[in-house]
């Protein structure tokens, strides 16, 4: 089934029908200008309509716009007549392309003050257009868990929200569910609501468009049409990728793990995960691909493989398998990096082209194995190998052994966790942006103090570099490129030639 692209009419309420109508028809003409399939209208877009049965003189002029412009219509709630029982309703009606009616499905959960005007309708159906099943939820509908666990039966290719929030906690709240339940259906969820004063309350906007758990397009106030853009988009606007994504596969351990439904912020972006708890698995190839396992239910997450000395074949297995790289701390096996068992790492991941990201500084293993400088004869035999050494070395000596290994060797970058900020801008002059990458550090609650930890450099770089180093340079390493490849930033491919 193709994905149409889809528009949001957002508005301020209007209580005449007919100026509502004007609108709607000038939003679908805009909307069809710019070369929508789609479009999609709030709760009481036609303001207080006449409770009438459908079709009636507004919705044929919808329909006979929608011919006019060959465009599928999905409305919000209108307030209809039932022709059989006489009972009043609030329904949305999908309107196809040709202008004829594919269907409506009537709101069947009300507030205190709705109920004695309307009565339910009698169960949720998905209604079958060119751009595949439509379902819509209308008003209170929308955040029914019970409605909800429906909705994933019923396999709809397009979810429509028409949902108003009324405060600012209540904005977040759909907003995180309409890129959860877009990710959780692997499909497009619209949240389509109200602004401006209705009823004695002031409704605040906020119109969204997720597909599977991106945000194709998101406004918060203001009348506007809002259009889908680009699926391959940032996922999140903000752009963040967060290397050191901790997701502890014990169940003892899950309180901190991080959150795969977190779909808003900077924490909702893009994420590395690993599993330091995985190197002490019994079964080192069993624990990566529980980790391949979430990174594939979950579009914003690359899974890292766990190596371990002499595990060169495990590693290799698991980059079969679409890992996007490895990480490792041998002194967990008390063994150093130049040792052949690790040596076999580096060769299995210069044939798959993939980084490496390492533990460096004091740890949970002897305070010998943790010193970045023993990772030179390494670098010295795999200059391909991308290096990142997590939290930089952490404290002084190590910080320092970092700086001086990134400084001989172009392929090693620095992660930010748990390092203090005076290094973290010596490592910004003295490297350059592009040699620094952003990390939490891994657990769900450390992701806030590590932003606004980086917030306070940005004032010292341009918005160019400060991308770089919170999105770009890891996006460039674990996510993938145009050729299906993992890659360094290109203007660092000539210096690893060069020492190749």
């Amino acid at each position: 089934m193709p994905t149409p692209r889809i528009a949001v009419s957002q508005a301020p309420y209007l209580r005449d029908a007919d100026a509502a109508l004007a609108r709607a028809l000038t939003h679908m003409r805009q909307a069809v200008s710019r070369g929508v399939d789609v479009i999609v209208f709030p709760e009481w877009f036609m303001g207080l309509n006449p409770v009438e049965v459908i079709p009636n003189r507004l919705t044929e002029r919808l329909s006979q716009c929608a011919r006019e412009l060959n465009v599928t219509v999905v409305t919000g709630s209108l307030r209809t007549l039932e022709p059989e029982t006489g009972k009043k309703q609030q329904r949305g009606i999908v309107i196809e392309r040709d202008g004829t009616l594919a269907g409506s499905q009537a709101k069947l959960t009300f507030h205190p003050t709705e109920r004695p005007w309307f009565e339910p309708g009698t169960g949720l159906s998905p209604i079958a257009t060119r751009w595949g099943r439509i379902a819509v939820l209308l008003g209170l509908d929308a955040v029914d868990p019970d409605l909800w666990t429906q909705v994933g039966l019923l396999k709809p290719d397009l979810v429509v929200m028409a949902v108003s929030p009324r405060t600012a906690a209540e904005k977040t709240h759909l907003h995180e569910l309409t890129v959860t339940r877009s990710l959780e259906l692997h499909g497009s969820v619209v949240l389509s609501p109200l602004t401006g004063r209705f009823s004695g309350t002031l409704y605040l906007g906020g119109a969204l468009i997720a597909q599977d758990g991106r945000i194709l397009s998101l406004t918060e106030d203001g009348e506007t049409v809002l259009m889908a853009s680009d699926p391959e988009a940032p996922l999140i606007q903000l752009g963040v990728t967060d290397v050191s994504c901790y997701v502890p596969l014990a169940p003892a351990l899950k309180e901190w793990a991080v959150d795969p439904k977190q779909t808003l912020g900077p924490e909702g972006e893009r994420k590395v995960i690993l599993d330091w708890g995985a190197l002490r698995a019994p079964n080192l190839l069993a624990a990566g691909r529980d980790l391949l396992a979430l990174a594939n239910d979950n579009p914003r997450w690359a899974a890292l493989a766990p190596a371990r000395p002499h595990g060169a074949q495990e590693l290799t297995a698991l980059l079969e398998a679409g890992a996007s790289g490895a990480y490792a701390y041998p002194g967990l096996d008390r063994v150093l990096a130049w040792a052949d068992s690790v040596r076999e790492l580096g060769k299995t991941l210069v044939r798959y082209r993939r980084p490496l990201l390492v533990h460096t500084g004091p740890g949970p293993a002897p305070l010998r194995f943790d010193s970045p400088a023993l990772w030179d004869e390494f670098l010295q035999e795999f200059p391909t190998v991308p290096l990142v050494l997590l939290h930089m070395g952490l404290r002084s000596p190590y910080l320092e052994e970092a700086m001086v290994l990134a400084e001989r060797h172009p392929q090693v970058l620095l992660e930010t966790s748990g390092t203090p900020v005076p290094a973290i801008r010596e490592a910004l002059a003295s490297l350059g942006p592009e040699r620094v990458v952003f990390g939490s550090g891994g657990l769900a609650r450390e992701f806030t103090p590590e932003w606004n930890k980086m917030q306070t450099l940005a004032p010292d770089l341009s918005p160019e570099s400060f991308e770089r180093v919170m999105n770009q340079n890891a996006r460039h390493l674990f996510f993938r490129t145009t050729d299906g490849l993992r890659t360094l930033p290109e203007e660092r491919v000539g210096s690893l030639q060069r020492l190749s």
